[in-house]
């Protein structure tokens, strides 16, 4: 870094800006996983459970990835080149799971 963009106003106060913006949501994400452990020991029905923190995680996912990996403040083709990858790499592990179930398995074989 150039010792101009240091001390440039508007440079320091993105910066700040930023730094500010990434302790708030550290917070959020705490506060999330705090919910999600609070809802773990509360009487609901397991579905119901089991869909809230499907929820809760996939909120926290994009978080991370859109402002710690920086992707919110990149290019939009950076974005979507990343969640391309992201939407193949869920289809393969569908297919992966639906092809390797454990009622097509013939455990015959296994006795």
């Amino acid at each position: 870094m150039s010792d101009a963009v240091a001390h440039d106003p508007d440079f320091l106060t993105e910066e700040v800006r930023r730094y500010h913006h990434f302790i708030t949501l550290a917070l959020w994400l705490a506060a999330i996983t705090g919910a999600e452990i609070v809802l773990i020991f509360l009487p609901v029905p397991m579905p119901i459970i089991l869909t809230v923190l499907s929820l809760m995680s996939a909120i926290k996912f994009f978080a991370v990835i859109l402002w710690f990996m920086h992707l919110i403040y990149d290019h939009k083709l950076l974005f979507w080149i990343f969640m391309c990858g992201l939407v193949l790499a869920f289809a393969t592990y569908a297919a992966l799971l639906s092809l390797f179930s454990v009622q097509d398995i013939d455990t015959k074989w296994f006795s």
